[in-house]
């Protein structure tokens, strides 16, 4: 009954204090809505209440004494949508704002879902047809999040006709950052304010913000929680627990991005390893099984969102190698905004995917760690229940290396080998740092708590955070100052919206009555002065039409190769058909009307040349 009582004295406290807190602050800094925006104005009212929400669960904390893991959930929530709403803004999160969504990868994710939501389902579930027609592709090559397409696409009749989730998913990945980095502090230290202060080490994470222009890639969390499954104490629950929590944090892994999920089975590795040689909870056949079990439903979800659509012998992609981190990345800001540290060239100019700077605070308590380490070196009980991360770690260092091995602008080592080329799948291996690199901030975090008093580990980490701000600014900076057009998250001279070429109404009239919209040429046929992809993917989408373009993260060459020679051919012998729209350069537009073996009308509507079939002009025109 006297925990029961706690429990309601406490939320109720919480409840009440955030109330006042707010309503204190909403005397104190009113904001009027029409004159600041909508957007401004809900990120102005959340600020307060999240704010309000802190300050109640701190002082709850501290009076009653009440400290259930709940609070450090909430908490490390909170501190992550702070952070998110003030730096980079509501706007995105808005599920009908997709003009900002057309620049870059973000434009391509939102595709995959515009068309995957607008055509039949397939087996696999992920399956693209239209896009990239007649090749096709899946929702998993479009990097559109397989989880949320797959969860949103029942109720595409009951969305609005221009509905995005990328942003939304974005907001989801930093609230759960906070989450589980609030949870895995709580591993060492149950006081909350030291709770906050590591909490925010990684919702600030460089590493994070430096991917927010690839939404699938801003699923960091996923390796925090794989962190925190592996450094959690499971003596009193059933290994079978730990099983199915492997098994969630896999499935969504594999539902969002496939370098997550090979950093996820990594640390499922070094848990199981854990779990079978140093805490001795199973044996070497169970923690054969859970590994293959693993393995399985990894590859289950990959078969599902469409991953094995392609032969990894027709992908496109470039060596491995190009795409490596540098042996500076974790000194080195690259360009991502160090106010501390000058950037050094780096060896290729891919690199930025092996971006992995830690921050000018973090590397200040990284020093000090090892100092703290060289008085009283770690326990040899210790060492061996890390030894398995550590040596998982290890190999993704060595492989987001990769075979060409750089310091600054210098190649030290350059391997070519068969063996090599056949990782090249995963060619951006600079990212498989990722996992080392949160793994390293927690254990700083950890030495400095562990080693120290509450107070002295308090002051130590709060200087430290004070110097990765600093050193961040401008990067925080540069974010908050553009939230109210996220495009220029992406491209910083991006335009306020995305300029639809295709105004005209004959778009709207005539679509209904085709089945495919046909560029001559495409990119993907080699043609330099192809048509735009962008506006004519999102007429045909939205129709659920097919189009035979698209961009997508890999390609099967070998088809796409034996439908441009056959395209070609058509179009050379006059093929046309009536229920397709042709798209074609002015270059190409006298040789097709001479050799079609139909009638055709060609005009140029919204600028572009556009011809269909005199008889399917006719049906249509006349209704």
């Amino acid at each position: 009954m006297k925990i029961k009582s706690t429990w309601l004295t406490s939320w109720l406290a919480i409840v009440i204090i955030t109330g006042f807190f707010f309503i204190t602050l909403q005397e104190l800094f009113s904001f009027n809505q029409a004159a600041i925006g909508s957007y401004a104005y809900l990120e102005n009212m959340s600020t307060q209440l999240l704010v309000s929400l802190v300050f109640a669960l701190l002082l709850v904390n501290a009076v009653l004494k009440y400290n259930h893991s709940v609070i450090t959930v909430i908490l490390g929530a909170a501190l992550a949508m702070l952070f998110f709403v003030n730096i980079l803004g509501l706007k995105m999160v808005d599920p009908t704002q997709i003009n900002w969504l057309m620049r870059g990868d973000w434009e391509f994710n939102f595709m995959g879902w515009h068309f995957f939501r607008n055509e039949p389902w397939h087996l696999p579930l992920g399956k693209i047809t239209n896009f990239l027609f007649p090749v096709g592709t899946s929702i998993g090559y479009t990097d559109s999040i397989p989880l949320f397409a797959l969860l949103f696409k029942p109720f595409t009749h009951f969305l609005p006709a221009d509905f995005q989730y990328i942003g939304l998913w974005i907001f989801i990945s930093y609230i759960l950052q906070g989450v589980f980095a609030a949870l895995l502090i709580r591993l060492v230290s149950k006081n909350l304010l030291i709770q906050v202060v590591g909490t925010l080490f990684f919702v600030m994470s460089p590493v994070l913000i430096h991917r927010i222009g690839h939404a699938a890639l801003c699923t960091h969390w996923l390796l925090l929680a794989g962190l925190w499954l592996y450094f959690r104490t499971w003596d009193k629950p059933s290994p079978y627990q730990a099983l199915t929590s492997w098994i969630l944090l896999i499935s969504i892994g594999a539902l969002v991005h496939p370098y997550l999920t090979v950093m996820l089975l990594g640390l499922a590795t070094a848990f199981t390893a854990r779990f079978w040689l140093v805490d001795q909870k199973c044996t070497m056949i169970p923690a054969f099984l859970q590994l293959t079990l693993l393995g399985l439903i990894c590859l289950l979800m990959w078969w599902q969102a469409g991953y094995f659509l392609i032969d990894n012998q027709n992908m496109t992609g470039i060596n491995l190698g190009h795409f490596s981190m540098n042996l500076l990345s974790p000194f080195n800001a690259m360009g991502g905004g160090s106010l501390l540290f000058r950037d050094a060239p780096p060896a290729t100019n891919g690199q930025y995917e092996g971006f992995n700077y830690l921050g000018a605070g973090v590397l200040l308590m990284g020093v000090w760690m090892i100092y703290e380490l060289s008085k009283k070196p770690v326990q040899r009980s210790t060492l061996k229940k890390y030894l398995p991360l550590i040596v998982v770690c290890i190999g993704f260092t060595i492989f987001a290396v990769s075979n060409k091995v750089t310091i600054g602008n210098v190649v030290l080592i350059d391997i070519q080998s068969q063996l090599v080329n056949s990782l090249a799948m995963f060619q951006s291996s600079g990212r498989f740092f990722w996992a080392v690199n949160y793994t390293l901030l927690f254990l700083i975090i950890s030495v400095l708590i562990v080693r120290n008093s509450t107070k002295t580990a308090f002051v130590f980490l709060s200087f430290g955070l004070a110097i990765q701000s600093l050193d961040l600014s401008p990067v925080y900076q540069f974010h908050h100052q553009v939230r109210d057009n996220p495009a220029r998250h992406w491209d910083p001279k991006a335009s306020p919206g995305w300029d639809n070429p295709l105004h005209l109404e004959q778009w709207k009239v005539a679509m209904p009555y085709y089945q495919h919209i046909t560029l001559i040429y495409s990119r993907y046929c080699g043609e330099a002065d192809a048509p735009p992809y962008l506006p004519f993917s999102y007429l045909a989408g939205s129709y659920g039409i097919t189009i035979n373009t698209g961009y997508v993260a890999r390609f099967d060459v070998e088809k796409t190769i034996q439908y441009c020679q056959s395209l070609r051919e058509e179009i050379g012998q006059g093929k046309v058909r009536h229920d397709t729209v042709y798209i074609l350069h002015p270059k190409h537009l006298e040789n097709f009307k001479k050799a079609a073996q139909f009638p055709v009308i060609c005009a140029k509507i919204d600028g572009f040349d556009t011809c269909v079939t005199q008889q399917s002009f006719r049906e249509w025109s006349e209704k």
